[in-house]
């Protein structure tokens, strides 16, 4: 990919998110996108996002929530099941779907890739170790965890791009971490090093800021994006389906 580029994740069916990102994407003139999968679960419509993670992402990877849309929730806790459920419903292609936009979206979320790389840079849902279900935290969160490091580490040539904590933190190989703020949103990058980079979520942050969160890859940096989106007509939206918790719709409020 032609750097400087965008690096989204953990889209989560928020439409209202994902619109604001783009058009922040387009004002900062970025012309690629890297996607790390959870299109879909908690959310109120995805498939509308789905579509737009098609047309506009130049690579994606799967998310947990996307393999448990095409393969089954399991190890899912109730809420989270019952959401990917639900969207099954919506997305899964009936036998009069033959041709046309319902299987075609479905064929591309079931041919989504765990792992891509790209020269020294790599691009997971979770990490190299466990591409679906690892959690690797920056020092700043109860679950971190710096023996995980010594596992992932090896498997990172420069730069694996991240998400599924929906916590943004770069975290380099001597363990230090870093976190972004709004005065400081950009990290240099030091040749000789490898890096994890969180690049946290687009539709349902949980570092405490309920504003919308990207990356953007410049080569020897990384900074982040702060985006402000409709967080009310996503909540309504999920109040409206029975099948999703209002507390989902809740917790977009606070960003938790």
């Amino acid at each position: 990919m032609k750097t400087p580029f965008a690096v989204i994740s953990d889209l989560h069916a928020n439409l209202e998110a994902l619109e604001a990102v783009l058009a922040d994407i387009d004002a900062q003139g970025l012309g690629e996108i890297a996607c790390l999968g959870d299109i879909v679960g908690y959310g109120p419509d995805p498939g509308p996002v789905a579509d737009l993670v098609r047309e506009r992402a130049t690579k994606a990877v799967a998310g947990n929530h996307d393999w448990a849309l095409i393969n089954r929730p399991l190890g899912f806790n109730p809420l989270a099941k019952d959401v990917i459920e639900y969207t099954r419903d919506m997305l899964e292609p009936k036998f009069y779907h033959l041709f046309g936009e319902t299987r075609e979206r479905w064929a591309y979320l079931e041919g989504l890739p765990t792992v891509l790389e790209e020269g020294d840079l790599a691009f997971v849902h979770a990490s190299l170790r466990d591409p679906l279900m690892d959690y690797c935290f920056g020092d700043r969160h109860p679950m971190w965890n710096p023996k995980q490091l010594e596992e992932i580490f090896p498997k990172v040539k420069r730069i694996c791009f991240a998400g599924h904590t929906h916590y943004p933190a770069v975290i380099r190989d001597d363990a230090v971490c870093w976190y972004p703020k709004d005065d400081a949103p950009r990290f240099p990058l030091e040749a000789g090093r490898k890096y994890i980079v969180n690049v946290g979520s687009v539709g349902q942050p949980r570092d405490g800021d309920p504003r919308a969160c990207y990356a953007v890859f410049e080569g020897d940096a990384v900074r982040y994006r702060r985006v402000p989106y409709d967080v009310e007509r996503t909540r309504d939206k999920i109040i409206a389906i029975d099948a999703i918790e209002v507390r989902l719709g809740d917790r977009l409020r606070e960003g938790k």
